[in-house]
């Protein structure tokens, strides 16, 4: 018999997003206490206040609390490696007490002391609530998307996709706290992160930023990450609002360059894209940042389809909306959908945006007060976002206490915050071959070379210390992979020789001739950070120079270890078959290079999987759950099927693991229970990530071919086994229609976990 789920207007977006959303408590995601889908929870006291101010405010004022300025409006002088920073408390009073400024954004234009930020805060908060009429604080937001990242000494952790790498909620959880409590301690209380897109395009500037490329991995991730983030008391001194970016189908563009059109039929929106923001939902994330593209020929931000009727009506959010960086302005003159800011503006508003992020310009609250008075938007449609707004304001506590006390301020860079960020590191790090070499013994000697062998900024990445994260004077001191290499192998064992930049040969010549005296060569390749449209290129091959770095070193018959340090997978083709070993690191933070010299010498088992498919060609970029139609025919050289050179989910360590034993059971009521035995053999302990995906045999709509439904990060002791059990709910067999609908189809079912398979038939 066939079911259905809740049919949806738009993508069906309960359908698949439930399937997934049905067993996050399998890898410990659990829902949050809060006031609806990103309502603010509020008491009496609370909604008393709201409704009584926004009672009492002009016009002026309630789209003043719609506006979002960057600081630089409010500065004289923007804080560069070479030049402190200066506000200009003359214009700062002027829009925020005559224009009523809502909320303040940014850096301007690098990391700040946390004594200067609260100085900075402090003194814009003072005007909002002591010079205004209402007395109404500011809300202050921030990227700090791997750590409190533009505050100095602040922790950082690996960029969201390394995180990913680790299969492990509980470490997303842990970051996000630390994220969250050292960024509060400044006074910085909205948190544009987490990225909830999905990794499809791998050419995309910003994939180093999502957790992946499967929807219920990024998901599970991202809520775990948001509940970190926001606690069970948003008001309380160590919690922020998160945000959940970009709402929606930002990751896609065909052509591969940020912020470029997307196309995407209703299915995969239903499949892919809209379970993560269901689940960010479902934990009670407050606000949402909307996708600067384009979906199906219509820009985000000036569509009611997708930011009201789905998001509010379908999904049922309730929290705050915030554009990206002057979208509004953007429909004008990059979208072209409307003449004039005006129009703009118009569309933006109905659409269902709240609060607008200008930045640097007061022209969106002057055209919307015109917009108001020539009864184009209804005064009403303002309250809406006014009420969602300063309720956001008084669950965080802002009325009471703008800047935590001394008393009460989380601790800046502890040392059990970094060993955090360093556990992050050993476990996201991945090992993709071990030809024999890894692990290295002691008195290894070992020639380091490479563009990110010596390079801070490869390590962390873009969104550190500044927007790009290239400039090197900004950082503090920490180690390099070449300074850990040293520390953990001993100096007189190690020989650095560059060899290339990133775009250029230097000595490749002078790398060889060092070769040829050392045991292994540890080769550190990449590319330099860069996110957004500064990232964008046209194509994942790597940097001729590099390519030819590699081929010389591999000529010379000694062991070629790869580091690869890389915002997004770059095509190896030309050289990888000639290395012993290859390691991905991603973006792994300030400890990456002590997690991998660690790695190198056996001090730790390599535990990563990666949460992409890594590509092996440059025109294949299929994604692990792609479709019957697309894999490789009987021909595995052929191009043009689903071939990566290392899949999702993939990643080794120095213990053999193997899986024996899977059970497949169905339940009363329609779920099915999975067990599996996973054996450590090895004489070292390990862990292991068991993955458990559903293929539907047989579909009215062709099917993937296999989809993860549940994973669990397990620790084995070296020669022991471990029985892991999961429980699949009914939905996680279901499928969406051709009409949309979420249906169950009986029919058989295979599941399959660690190589093993068993078939299931289900009525």
């Amino acid at each position: 018999m066939l079911e259905r789920g809740t049919t949806r207007r738009h993508w069906a977006a309960a359908s698949a997003a439930g399937t997934l959303l049905a067993l996050a408590g399998t890898v410990g995601c659990q829902t949050a206490a809060h006031g609806g889908r990103g309502g603010a929870e509020i008491d009496r006291a609370g909604r008393d206040r709201v409704e009584r101010l926004l009672s009492e405010m002009t016009l002026e004022e309630k789209v003043g609390q719609m506006m979002q300025l960057t600081l630089q409006t409010v500065s004289s002088q923007p804080g560069l490696a070479d030049q402190e920073h200066q506000l200009n408390e003359a214009e700062a009073r002027r829009l925020i007490v005559e224009y009523g400024t809502g909320s303040i954004l940014n850096n301007y234009d690098v990391a700040f002391d946390p004594a200067y930020w609260r100085e900075i805060v402090g003194t814009l908060q003072q005007l909002a609530t002591e010079e205004t009429r209402l007395g109404i604080p500011l809300i202050y937001g921030i990227d700090s998307v791997h750590g409190a990242n533009y505050v100095n000494g602040a922790t950082i952790f690996p960029h969201n996709l390394t995180l990913a790498a680790t299969w492990n909620p509980e470490l997303a959880r842990t970051a996000g706290e630390i994220t969250a409590a050292e960024t509060r301690s400044v006074g910085l209380t909205w948190n544009f992160a987490p990225v909830c897109d999905i990794a499809r395009m791998p050419t995309w500037s910003r994939t180093f930023e999502t957790f992946g490329e499967d929807p219920y991995l990024a998901g599970v991730l991202a809520a775990a990450t948001i509940e970190g983030m926001q606690g069970d008391d948003l008001s309380a001194p160590t919690a922020v609002a998160a945000t959940g970016k970009h709402f929606l189908g930002y990751s896609v563009p065909r052509t591969g360059r940020d912020r470029t059109p997307a196309y995407i039929s209703d299915s995969e929106m239903a499949e892919i894209f809209i379970p993560p923001f269901e689940m960010a939902f479902d934990v009670g994330v407050r606000t949402v940042m909307v996708n600067s593209g384009e979906v199906n020929g219509v820009p985000v931000h000036a569509d009611p389809r997708i930011l009201t009727e789905l998001l509010r009506d379908d999904m049922g959010f309730e929290g705050v909306v915030v554009t990206d960086w002057a979208d509004i302005d953007k429909l004008v003159n990059y979208h072209k959908v409307a003449p004039n800011e005006k129009e703009a503006t118009y569309l933006a508003v109905t659409a269902g945006i709240d609060v607008a992020m200008t930045p640097l310009t007061t022209s969106f609250a002057d055209l919307l007060v015109e917009l108001v008075e020539e009864g184009r938007i209804r005064e009403s449609r303002i309250d809406e976002s006014v009420r969602r707004i300063l309720s956001l304001k008084e669950e965080l506590g802002l009325f009471e206490s703008q800047i935590p006390s001394r008393r009460d301020r989380a601790e800046i860079g502890s040392t059990a915050s970094n060993a955090a960020s360093l556990e992050a590191a050993r476990q996201g790090i991945t090992l993709l071959r071990n030809g024999g070499s890894l692990p290295l013994g002691d008195g290894t000697r070992i020639l380091v070379t490479g563009p990110t062998s010596d390079s801070k900024v490869a390590l962390h990445g873009s969104w550190s210390y500044s927007w790009q994260g290239t400039d090197e004077r900004l950082y503090p001191p920490s180690d390099t992979v070449l300074d850990a290499v040293r520390e953990r192998f001993g100096s007189g064992n190690v020989v650095h020789v560059p060899g290339v930049e990133y775009e250029e040969a230097i000595d490749i010549d002078a790398a060889v001739r060092a070769a040829r005296g050392v045991d292994v060569v540890l080769l550190c390749l990449g590319e330099l950070p860069a996110v957004e449209k500064p990232g964008d290129f046209g194509s994942l091959m790597m940097s001729a120079p590099q390519v030819e770095l590699a081929q010389a070193l591999a000529a010379t018959g000694k062991p070629v270890i790869l580091s690869l340090v890389t915002n997004r997978p770059r095509i190896l083709s030309e050289f990888e078959s000639d290395l012993d070993s290859i390691l991905w690191l991603g973006h792994a933070g300030p400890h990456g290079g002590t997690a991998l010299a660690e790695i190198l010498a056996g001090d730790v088992n390599p535990s990563g999987r990666l949460p992409f498919s890594y590509p092996r060609h440059p025109n294949a970029l299929l994604t692990y759950d792609h479709k019957h139609s697309e894999r490789v025919g009987a021909d595995s050289s052929t191009p043009n099927g689903y071939d990566p050179l290392f899949q999702f989910g993939f990643g080794i360590g120095y213990s053999e693991i193997g899986y024996s034993g899977l059970r497949v059971r169905e339940l009363a009521g329609g779920g099915v229970n999975v067990t599996v035995s996973v054996r450590n053999s090895g004489d070292r302990d390990a862990a292991e990530v068991v993955q458990v995906y559903v293929t539907d045999a047989v579909s009215s709509v062709t099917p993937r071919v296999k989809r993860l439904k549940a994973f669990e990060r397990t620790e084995i002791a070296a020669g022991a086994s471990d029985r892991v059990g999961f429980v699949l709910p009914r939905d996680a067999f279901m499928t969406v229609d051709r009409d949309g609908n979420a249906v169950f189809e009986p029919g058989e079912f295979v599941i399959s976990v660690g190589g093993l398979t068993e078939t299931i038939v289900l009525d």
